[in-house]
């Protein structure tokens, strides 16, 4: 086979994998599947949220502390519990004096 109808044979089997992408993603149950999974997200990323705004209960947050609050929340469960942790610690510890840190 010479070239052109090489290739026109490949677009012919690209234009049949496309539609059956299609098909595939406007089908009901991946439509479904998709929607579960951004609700699950959207729940997993306000529980984490919560837990991190939790240790900062009562400091004066701006929007670019809310944004990052935010954008650790969409991290894994381990990331935000590390986070917390911090936070829960660094809320604990006695202030240091000037003098201490420099």
């Amino acid at each position: 086979m010479d070239g052109a109808v090489e290739k026109s044979l490949d677009a012919g089997s690209a234009d049949r994998s496309a539609r059956r992408l299609l098909q595939f993603a406007n089908s009901s149950w991946a439509q479904d599947a998709v929607r579960d999974g951004r609700e699950a997200r959207s729940r997993r990323c306000a529980v984490n949220l919560a837990t991190l705004r939790a240790p900062l209960d009562g400091v004066d947050l701006d929007s670019r502390d809310h944004a990052m609050l935010t954008w650790l929340a969409d991290h894994d469960v381990e990331v935000v519990a590390g986070v917390r942790s911090l936070l829960d610690r660094a809320r604990a510890a006695h202030p240091l004096r000037e003098s201490d840190s420099l």
